[in-house]
């Protein structure tokens, strides 16, 4: 159990349940700031690191982008919007995981359109 700002008590998320909210909270995420909820997630957790393997993550904007060639600047595109929301993502997995993130890594492909987030946690505290 883990205390909130109100002094409330919430449930803290482990294995599978975890996971499985973090792949839920980046597909909302992903909804939210580009428009689309077509994109589908999975998330891998080993220690001090979260994975969260995003697919089809593609507008219909980038796709027509990607057809006339400009795979590019859907990248450079994404890149930057990454860079202005990435406190958002960083607060999803504070909060979820009770943690704190050190560190965050954002990597999009065209084709296939995917991406992948990579969150850094602080170390665990001692049982």
């Amino acid at each position: 159990m883990t205390q909130t700002d109100d002094g409330s008590r919430t449930q803290t998320l482990e294995g599978e349940h975890l996971t499985e909210a973090i792949s839920a909270a980046m597909v909302e995420l992903y909804a939210d700031f580009y428009g689309h909820e077509r994109t589908t997630a999975t998330t891998y957790i080993n220690d001090n690191v979260v994975v969260c393997v995003l697919e089809d993550i593609l507008t219909l904007a980038e796709a027509t982008q990607i057809s006339d060639g400009q795979s590019a600047q859907v990248i450079d595109g994404r890149v930057a919007f990454q860079e202005g929301i990435e406190d958002e993502f960083t607060a999803a997995i504070e909060r979820l995981t009770d943690r704190s993130v050190t560190a965050f890594l954002s990597a999009n492909q065209t084709n296939p359109g995917v991406a992948c987030e990579l969150f850094f946690l602080e170390a665990s505290p001692s049982p």
